[in-house]
């Protein structure tokens, strides 16, 4: 085999290499495009085609965070706010918060984390566990998913965040 063929062979495989490493260190994905959070909300409120209704949400403050755990660990020491007016609950449904399934997440920020238990119309409870940096949508009985937040900031949990200030004063 010519020299030329082995040198252009190399080059290939170490490029590949470095793009494998590029790939898995910044998980990146060619199959998952960038959606919002009232469409994935949807497709987990809709079971065998029946709407499930939340019928209220409770934010609490966390204790930890659940960036790899679907368990609901909440502070004992933190109040609960209970959202269960149709207007307050809409909102936070349909908030228009744009989402990644996958992506890096850093979870070194010093921003609080909120969990929201939303009680659903078939007595089941939907989980979302949040940051300004990513959501964590826990479904009844189902492994959760977690979702890199793409916009500069997180809407619904700017508004957890300010009702949560809000009870406070």
């Amino acid at each position: 085999m010519p020299k030329k063929y082995i040198i252009f062979s190399s080059i290939l495989a170490v490029a590949i290499v470095i793009l494998l490493i590029l790939i898995f260190y910044f998980k990146i994905s060619f199959t998952s495009v960038p959606t919002n959070l009232p469409i994935v909300l949807t497709e987990e409120l809709t079971v065998e085609g029946e709407r499930r209704h939340v019928e209220s949400i409770t934010i609490t403050k966390s204790d930890t965070s659940h960036l790899n755990s679907d368990e609901p660990v909440q502070s004992e020491n933190e109040a609960e706010i209970v959202l269960d007016q149709s207007n307050a609950i809409t909102r936070t449904l349909i908030e228009d918060v744009r989402i990644y399934d996958g992506g890096r997440i850093t979870s070194n920020s010093n921003s609080p984390e909120y969990t929201a238990e939303m009680r659903l119309s078939d007595g089941n409870s939907l989980y979302l566990y949040l940051t300004n940096e990513y959501i964590r949508v826990v479904p009844p009985e189902k492994d959760g998913k977690l979702f890199k937040v793409l916009d500069k900031e997180n809407t619904v949990y700017a508004y957890f965040h300010s009702l949560v200030e809000e009870e406070k004063s």
